[in-house]
């Protein structure tokens, strides 16, 4: 005779965590605890084989309809086919280990409560286990591929929540150990026949914790090698940061030496028309001392006739014109060469190596300045300047790229042609247009412009850098970079920045 107590002992308490998330899983698991527990509630007492036999029957009915659901679903959804062969192998193991442990009940006479304890206890553990691992796992890969995630991304997911599973599957098998420990020392008490059976089960259960110690270990192992990569990667990215500054300090070089004999001839102008003004002075310089000489002569007693001839052959009143023209002309020229020298510092910015605001339509200025002979053969130069604000970047990079796109852009005409820069703003953005006139970028070249070492420039021509690295800076500003061009008609680049930079980038 049952009693209450007995009846409404539940050797498995169902509880939100045992929850996949699949509704029909989770119903269906519901109802297996249920059978479970109908079990346990007659583990206490002898019983007769065909009560025994009923809810056995019925427990290996449902199992076998429960894993078709699961193994529908499975497939249905793409879930991870190592997981669905692992599930599948779980599935038939459970479905034959019920089969036999019906076999062996049924053939008893007397179906005690001490033969149903060790089936009881192996059901409600596997059921815990299976819950709260591989049927997890397989609602959450669902569960990430209904919501639209990847294959190899739902994978990923459900790999991931089942390490937290991992302590939530410990608790719940310390709570269900607690429960059926108690029941089993009731049923101790009655009958002592399947010892050995139960030691076999008790073995069982320790390989289980050993399985969920060694995984946690697993776990635990993989997090370190994943904190060793991570900092290996971090060394790796610095070692790359530190290689590409020093190729854009290279590409730097290489520019400014290939336009230095431009600068030079830029300087040279001015210096040489200062030179010869100088001479010319110096001509004028030594007949207007002879004039006064010839003055102080007069003034001791000459003849001041001799003074006035002498004035009419050096052409005074020319020479006292003209002084003033040259020394106007010469101090141009040095003001050009000091304009030339401020323009080539602004462009390298060699002091200034940090974020900092500045107004970069001075910086296409001086970029310009410092090109100007490259240019100036090619090209007019047209400037729309929107009047943009400062910006929070590395002027000394941004100048780079400004260089880069000018030098390019007058590549790019083969005879006369013109040059447009324009600045703009939009929202929290600005931009700036450099548009040519040359012959263009064909199509199948526009997607590799940017790609390292690509160039359509003679070998000793270009080193297919320039774009390369002005993308990356410009990328570094948290930027970009576009471009449209037509075969015969030009190019214009159009690189957009932010007006500051985020905090923490």
């Amino acid at each position: 005779m049952n009693t209450a107590t007995e009846e409404r002992f539940e050797a498995f308490c169902w509880g939100s965590k045992f929850n996949t998330g699949v509704a029909v899983v989770d119903e269906q698991h519901h109802k297996l605890v249920d059978l479970i527990n109908r079990l346990g509630a007659i583990s206490s007492h002898q019983t007769s084989p065909e009560e025994l036999g009923e809810i056995l029957n019925e427990l290996a009915n449902y199992t076998v309809y429960h894993f078709g659901t699961e193994e529908k679903l499975m497939k249905q959804y793409g879930v991870d086919a190592a997981h669905q062969i692992s599930h599948l192998k779980a599935h038939q193991h459970f479905t034959a280990q019920v089969t036999v442990a019906a076999k062996i009940l049924l053939a008893k006479t007397d179906a005690s409560g001490q033969l149903v304890t060790p089936l009881l206890k192996y059901l409600t553990n596997w059921l815990v286990q299976h819950i709260l691992g591989s049927d997890t796992r397989m609602g959450q890969e669902i569960l990430a591929l209904q919501a639209g995630a990847s294959h190899e991304d739902a994978a990923r997911k459900a790999t991931a929540y089942m390490t937290q599973a991992a302590n939530v599957l410990l608790e719940a098998l310390n709570e269900m150990y607690g429960k059926l420990g108690d029941k089993t020392l009731e049923v101790i008490q009655k009958n002592q026949e399947l010892e050995a059976e139960h030691e076999a089960l008790h073995v069982l259960n320790e390989q289980l914790e050993q399985r969920v110690k060694q995984r946690t270990a697993d776990l635990e192992l993989a997090n370190q090698q994943l904190l060793a990569n991570i900092g290996e990667l971090r060394q790796l990215n610095e070692k790359l940061e530190s290689a590409q500054t020093q190729l854009l300090q290279s590409e730097k070089m290489a520019s400014i030496g290939q336009l230095a004999a431009g600068v030079a001839h830029e300087i040279n102008n001015p210096v040489g028309f200062v030179n010869s003004n100088l001479g010319t002075l110096g001509r004028y310089i030594a007949s207007l001392l002879e004039v006064l000489a010839a003055y102080e002569v007069a003034e001791k007693g000459g003849a001041f006739s001799d003074v006035a001839k002498l004035k009419k052959e050096m052409d005074i009143p020319f020479l006292v014109e003209d002084i003033p023209s040259l020394l106007k002309e010469s101090q141009d020229g040095l003001a050009r060469v000091k304009r030339i020298v401020q323009d080539l510092k602004n462009f390298s910015h060699v002091d200034e190596s940090d974020w900092q605001y500045a107004n970069i339509e001075l910086g296409l200025n001086s970029t310009l300045s410092i090109v100007n002979n490259e240019i100036k053969y090619k090209a007019d130069v047209v400037k729309q300047y929107g009047e943009i604000p400062e910006i929070e970047c590395l002027p000394s990079q941004l100048n780079q790229v400004f260089m880069n796109l000018l030098v390019n852009a007058a590549h790019a005409i083969k005879e006369r042609g013109s040059i447009t820069i324009r600045t703009g703003r939009e929202g929290d953005d600005v931009w700036v247009d450099i548009a040519d006139t040359g012959h263009g970028i064909a199509p199948e070249n526009l997607q590799k412009i940017f790609d390292p070492f690509f160039t359509t420039k003679p070998i000793g021509k270009g080193t297919g850098l320039g774009l390369s690295l002005s993308y990356g800076i410009v990328e570094k500003h948290h930027g970009r970079i576009e471009v449209q061009s037509e075969v015969g008609k030009g190019t214009t680049f159009r690189v957009w920045l932010p007006v500051r930079q985020l905090e923490g980038d």
